[in-house]
């Protein structure tokens, strides 16, 4: 009797082609770790450069370019007693200053290629009613414009009335917490040397800040 069957020949994995292969599944395991691990590495990389932990002066002098000193000395002063432009540092009662250039003797300049505006950050915060009173002069052809300002999430506006020093009132009423103090100057300043021929200044000027009171309170009737 003949028995008519194929012959399917059986392949058995000897020991050294299973360690081959398993060799082989490993090191493929530990390149892919190896280039997770980089790429986890140049994401945490790109985040601190994109967001660097550094301190708001650090990142107005240094990242952001919005004012033209780094890390200014406070003196002791209240926000009744106010800010003088001219004296050296900030009062105590504002952590930084941004878009303000050096400082002159009558004050300090806003100068839009520092930003377009001028913004303050407080120490304290302020609630409801606050009579801020603003010493100002501004360059001739921004006379007339309208100056908006932003006290914490309270906004107010005044016009320029003249290029001598004036004083400016603003009547704040509902605030909450507020921090911060923007005054938002009218658009598009040209550079001075554009408007005076016989000067070679680059800085864009718009108002020139003298001093600056926040009082509790309504502002007084004139």
């Amino acid at each position: 009797m003949s028995l008519n069957r194929e012959f399917v020949p059986q392949t058995t994995a000897y020991p050294e082609e299973r360690t081959s292969i398993s060799f082989a599944s490993m090191t493929s395991v530990i390149k892919i770790v190896v280039i997770v691990g980089l790429l986890a590495i140049y994401a945490a990389v790109a985040f601190a450069v994109l967001h660097p932990h550094v301190s708001a002066a650090y990142r107005d002098f240094y990242i952001d370019h919005t004012t033209a000193e780094y890390n200014p000395s406070h003196y002791p002063s209240t926000p009744s007693e106010g800010m003088h432009f001219n004296h050296p540092g900030l009062p105590s009662w504002i952590q930084t200053a941004r878009g303000l250039s050096v400082r002159e003797d009558w004050g300090r300049w806003s100068d839009a290629n520092l930003g377009p505006i001028v913004g303050l950050t407080l120490t304290q915060a302020f609630d409801g009613e606050v009579c801020l009173s603003l010493d100002a002069r501004a360059v001739p052809w921004i006379v007339g414009q309208p100056v908006e300002v932003k006290m914490g999430s309270e906004e107010a506006s005044f016009r320029i009335r003249g290029q001598d020093l004036t004083d400016y009132q603003l009547q704040f009423s509902g605030l909450h917490n507020a921090k911060t103090l923007d005054f938002i100057l009218p658009p598009h300043l040209p550079a001075l040397a554009e408007q005076v021929h016989t000067s070679n200044d680059s800085r864009r000027l718009g108002m020139n800040f003298s001093a600056l009171r926040l009082v509790p309170g309504e502002c007084p009737v004139r």
